[in-house]
């Protein structure tokens, strides 16, 4: 039969008298010096089994640190320390090369997806705008559009709360819509064709920072969507709370969209789960940032606060993606095995579209829509 556990005031009891706690009591006398050292030892002991337990959990961190440095799902590893610089090719049993991985190839992607991402920028932001001047013409506001922003003519006058909220509101609210059009339908019926899959998700990822990255940078510009809260006199808290919302949605996007980037590689071997690291770099994260630093320069000197900020925020888009290594791979891929080449077609079209951007809108287009409906019964005169 097990002995009763002694209470704790017991078992201190024990260690300063030295003695074991489950042994017959003992009827010698113990004096106070006795029971002096055997506190001490106790503590020494103490002192030395919690160096011991500190030493192994060191050892247990330093264990865990190396296996997830040198794991094949660490991006950074990846892209650092993985055999894409080493094993250069894929072949097939009979010795046949499927695929080569190089720096040229590496920026052919980078090309392509960029071109897709400049390409797909410039129709959001003309959708985006061309909602918000129309929406404004329903009030008899004439507006001017320009390659860096959209400026409305001075009637004080028509100005009101109420339609400064619905006109600011057209284009985030627009943005949304299309951004569901875009990645829940375009997107699988370009499905057996990687390369408009790919500016479909740009096309559909950049719809969404229109609105949820636009929130934010309305919220630290006042200008753009963030007139929305302001002339609805929200309090600061439900401002920044709506902010860390927007960001928070567009990192869970991200994190969604990472599965819909690896289905417009355009060869299986790139997508690997040792090497998509290196997949989403090239793929979404590079072509992102270099899209971002030439729409700023293409825009230079008139890169307004809040459209900027919206180019900076949807970055956060891509880096979750980035590392969400483990995202579940579509089957449409699973047997694909295309050539790397240049689109000289998609880039032709991309130059083509972004001179005539900067060119036509640099002195701006008058817009004035004024519609007017008459009804009169059949037969009469006009």
């Amino acid at each position: 039969m097990n002995k009763r556990k002694p209470s704790a005031l017991k078992r201190l009891w024990y260690r300063l008298t030295g003695r074991n706690p489950y042994a017959p009591k003992s009827k010698g006398k113990l004096t106070l010096s006795d029971m002096i050292s055997n506190y001490k030892s106790f503590r020494k002991d103490k002192r030395k089994y919690n160096a011991h337990q500190q030493f192994l959990k060191k050892q247990r961190k330093d264990k865990r640190n190396k296996e997830r440095k040198e794991s094949s799902d660490n991006p950074l590893h990846q892209l650092f320390f993985s055999n894409e610089r080493t094993k250069r090719v894929m072949v097939n049993k009979d010795g046949v090369i499927l695929y080569e991985s190089s720096i040229f190839n590496s920026f052919l992607h980078i090309v392509n997806s960029m071109s897709s991402f400049l390409l797909a920028y410039v129709i959001v932001y003309l959708f985006y705008q061309l909602s918000v001047l129309f929406t404004a013409s329903l009030y008899e506001i004439d507006s001017i559009l320009y390659y860096y922003k959209l400026d409305f003519n001075d009637h004080s006058e028509l100005w009101g709360a109420f339609n400064i909220i619905i006109i600011t509101l057209s284009g985030p609210m627009n943005s949304l819509i299309m951004g569901f059009v875009f990645y829940n339908y375009l997107y699988f019926k370009a499905k057996d064709y990687p390369r408009l899959q790919l500016f479909f998700l740009w096309t559909a990822l950049l719809f969404f920072a229109h609105f949820f990255a636009a929130f934010i940078a309305g919220i630290i510009t006042h200008k753009g969507f963030g007139y929305v809260p302001l002339w609805l006199f929200w309090s600061e808290f439900a401002k920044i709370f709506g902010a860390v919302v927007a960001l928070a949605s567009l990192l869970v996007l991200g994190h969604l969209s990472a599965g819909r980037f690896l289905a417009t590689s355009n060869h299986m071997y790139r997508i690997q789960k040792q090497k998509r690291g290196v997949f989403f770099l090239v793929q979404a994260v590079l072509p992102m940032v270099f899209g971002v630093l030439f729409l700023l320069v293409l825009k230079w000197p008139n890169n307004y606060t809040y459209d900027t900020l919206i180019l900076v925020f949807s970055i956060f888009i891509v880096g979750s993606a980035f590392f969400n290594t483990n995202a579940k791979l579509p089957y449409q891929i699973l047997n694909r095995s295309n050539k790397t080449y240049l689109n000289w077609m998609l880039i032709l079209v991309c130059v083509l579209v972004l001179y005539s951007f900067r060119v036509y809108l640099e002195d701006g287009l008058h817009f004035l829509i004024k519609m007017s409906i008459s009804i009169t019964p059949a037969g009469a005169e006009m």
